[in-house]
């Protein structure tokens, strides 16, 4: 006789959303769901007849007609796995992936699990959407890459598809649905297509099978997206683009008005001075905003013991726009302006250009403006 998992172990981090949709078939707690109701809400996935005949198959092995808690939440798994484009599998039953998409029900638990406390993703586990300023950020790096007759050619994108990490099979997959009209190059939109994604799966989104509505062009959103086979990604130039994939771009960019982008130069933060910083900015980062505050990284600073003059001092100079708070890169630069102090070697009056972080290269770094006081009076 087969035997299902437990609940537990097929929802881990998420069973209060599959304990959320499973009450709303089951709001009395009888144990089982007839197959008539249950069949109707699988629908809400979306998922084909094909697809829900197989999950159904899976999720009630004894064939009684109706599903048990337990089959129910191996469904619901199931269902999730798909919309993920992973195998239909009780292989894969215990994998984590994200919660499934059960259209308007999940938009209904959504609030319910998150206002009681018990889950803080929810909200965001199926939001693909583009911010106007991560979209900026896009096009400065499309932009970077030189296109020729509004395109990158897939060698360059290749570099920047490396440099995130992630395996080779989920950049087979962004790479598949970013290059839209399957021409081996990227458009400006199909690249920003592209970066989004790879930040998206750094911070753990399932790679879709489909490509998400609101990642579609404007003229193409009422129309549906034809599946294709992933072709193998170009091959990488050895003069691809580096570095520029750095972290997902969660800070408003603010663009600089007439001023002259300072010239392509290395950066004194090394990769692995980068890497131990972005950890510490994660500590630190304590709302998670994509920025630290001055009260957020007080204490760091201050165990230091260097003087609150020069902290204030390195503070004003990593805050180039002066918003009061620094960026991932921005405060990179400030630990690595501290770490120089501890060594005996004073912060510079003024930013060098081999010093500006690289996503501010556009603006011009300056002393004349002193809001370091802010920092040293918190």
């Amino acid at each position: 006789m087969a035997t299902l998992p437990s609940p537990n172990e097929v929802a881990g981090s998420h069973f209060p959303i599959y304990e959320a949709l499973y009450n709303m078939v089951d709001p009395t707690s009888k144990g089982n769901i007839g197959a008539m109701d249950a069949a109707n809400f699988l629908k809400k996935s979306g998922l084909s007849q094909v697809v829900l005949s197989q999950i159904w198959d899976l999720s009630d092995p004894t064939a009684k007609g109706f599903l048990t808690k337990q089959g129910f939440f191996v469904a619901l798994k199931l269902i999730a796995l798909a919309q993920a484009g992973r195998e239909i599998s009780m292989l894969n039953i215990t994998q984590q992936t994200t919660p499934p998409n059960m259209g308007e029900a999940s938009k209904h638990i959504a609030s319910k699990v998150l206002t009681a406390g018990l889950v803080t993703s929810v909200t965001n586990m199926n939001d693909w959407s583009m911010k106007p300023s991560e979209r900026m950020n896009y096009d400065k790096m499309f932009e970077s890459l030189r296109p020729v007759n509004g395109t990158v050619a897939g060698d360059k994108v290749k570099g920047l598809l490396i440099d995130s990490k992630l395996s080779v099979d989920t950049l087979g997959k962004i790479w598949d649905l970013a290059d839209m009209d399957k021409d081996g190059k990227l458009d400006q939109h199909e690249f920003a297509v592209a970066m989004h994604l790879v930040y998206k799966a750094l911070e753990k989104y399932a790679i879709p099978s489909v490509l998400p509505t609101e990642l579609l062009p404007p003229a193409k959103r009422k129309g549906t997206m034809a599946n294709s086979p992933v072709p193998v990604l170009p091959v990488l130039s050895s003069s691809a683009t580096s570095n520029l994939v750095k972290q997902p771009p969660k800070r408003p960019i603010t663009p600089s008005i007439g001023l002259v982008p300072l010239p392509t130069t290395t950066w004194v933060v090394t990769v692995e001075e980068k890497a131990r910083y972005d950890s510490m900015f994660l500590e630190s980062d304590v709302d998670m905003d994509g920025f630290v505050s001055g009260p957020e990284i007080k204490d760091r600073f201050l165990k230091t013991g260097i003087h609150q003059s020069i902290l204030a001092h390195i503070w004003s100079l990593c805050d180039i726009n002066q918003h009061g708070k620094l960026d991932m890169e921005q405060f990179s630069l400030a630990m690595w302006l501290v770490e120089r102090k501890l060594k005996g070697i004073d912060p510079p009056n003024t930013l060098s250009p081999e010093m500006v972080p690289p996503n501010n290269r556009t603006v011009t770094p300056s002393n004349a403006v002193q809001l370091g006081h802010q920092f040293a009076n918190i």
